[in-house]
């Protein structure tokens, strides 16, 4: 009687032991891919941080009362009064334009 509960116990352990081993084979390849895609989105999430944090940096300086000058300077064609424009001119040109216009 002891030698058949004993195989029924080793029995119902062998079953068992190919039901989990069963369910570890397919959940493994499930892992891993939840791994690489957990990979992937953590790579975009830091790219997206440096991206978000140059976004606050550009609108802090947007609203930065002592930027506002140097802004309107960037944006539009105004500049102080007190500065000079300078305009460069590449003298190669010049040169060109004028035996052009010779006749």
């Amino acid at each position: 009687m002891m030698a058949l509960e004993s195989t029924a116990k080793i029995a119902v352990n062998v079953v068992i032991t190919a039901v989990a081993a069963s369910a570890l084979a397919q959940l493994l390849p499930y892992h891993w891919s939840q791994q690489v895609k957990l990979r992937e989105i953590s790579t975009e999430v830091k790219l997206m941080e440096g991206h978000v944090n140059g976004l606050q940096v550009q609108f802090s300086r947007n609203f930065d009362p002592l930027q506002t000058k140097s802004i309107m300077q960037e944006q539009g064609y105004r500049f102080d009064p007190n500065q000079r424009r300078i305009v460069l001119m590449n003298p190669d040109r010049l040169e060109d334009q004028q035996t052009e216009s010779s006749p």
